[in-house]
C-alpha cells in the first residue's frame, strides 16, 4: 500500500505519525525516515523515541534550507533565517534513501517524511523514489510533503491532499511548539 499526504495545508506529518501509531498498535513495525529535518526538532520525536517498534531517523540539518534560486525569488526567507542548500543536503538525502533500502525489509510500514519536498527541490530524483517503491512492493509506505510528483501520485493507493483554508501564520503567529513542531 502506498499512501501520500500532500498539499499546502497543515497535518501531513501528523497524519503519518498517527497512522504509524495505529500500525504499531496492530503489532506492525514502523520506520520513519525524515528528510530535510532533524528528529530532535520535532515534538513527536519525544514520544516516538520511547515506542518499541517505531523507529525514527533523520537525514537533514538543523534549520531551514532551500535552493539558492528560491531564496533569490523570496528574499524575505533569507531574512527569516532560511539558508541555501549545500552539498551536504544532497548527500544527506541520498544517505536517507540508501538507509531505507538497507533497512526496509525489517519493517511493515515505512514513513518517508518530507520526501516529496526533497524531490521537488531536486535533492532526490523522482525515478529513485519510484524504483524504491517498486522494489519493496510488499511493504506499506507513507510519503509526506508538499509538491508530490504526479509519477508518485499515479503509483499511490491513497492520496490525501491537505488544503490550507486558513492559517494563523498569516496573522503573524509563529510556529507553536506542540502544534507545529
Amino acid at each position: 500500500m502506498i499512501i501520500i499526504f500532500t498539499g499546502n495545508g497543515k497535518g501531513k506529518t501528523t497524519a503519518a505519525v498517527g497512522t504509524g501509531i495505529r500500525a504499531l498498535g496492530a503489532g506492525k513495525k514502523v520506520l520513519m525516515v525524515q528528510f530535510m529535518k532533524v528528529k530532535e526538532g520535532s515534538s513527536e520525536y519525544n514520544v516516538i523515541k520511547d515506542l518499541k517498534g517505531f523507529d525514527i531517523y533523520s537525514f537533514g540539518r538543523e534549520g531551514f534550507y532551500l535552493p539558492e534560486e528560491e531564496l533569490k525569488r523570496n528574499p524575505d526567507l533569507l531574512k527569516a533565517g532560511v539558508k541555501p542548500f549545500s552539498d551536504i543536503d544532497f548527500k544527506l538525502a541520498e544517505e536517507g534513501i540508501s538507509f531505507v533500502r538497507q533497512r526496509a525489509s525489517e519493517y511493515d510500514l515505512i514513513i518517508l517524511d518530507e520526501i516529496c519536498v526533497a524531490v521537488y527541490y531536486r535533492l532526490l530524483d523522482t525515478r529513485k523514489i519510484a524504483d524504491l517503491l517498486k522494489e519493496f512492493r510488499d511493504k506499506h509506505f507513507i510519503l509526506t510533503g508538499r509538491y508530490c510528483p504526479d509519477e508518485i501520485i499515479d503509483m499511490a493507493d491513497l492520496v490525501t491532499q491537505m488544503i490550507e483554508v486558513k492559517h494563523y501564520y498569516k496573522k503573524g503567529v509563529k510556529a507553536v511548539k506542540g502544534l507545529d513542531f
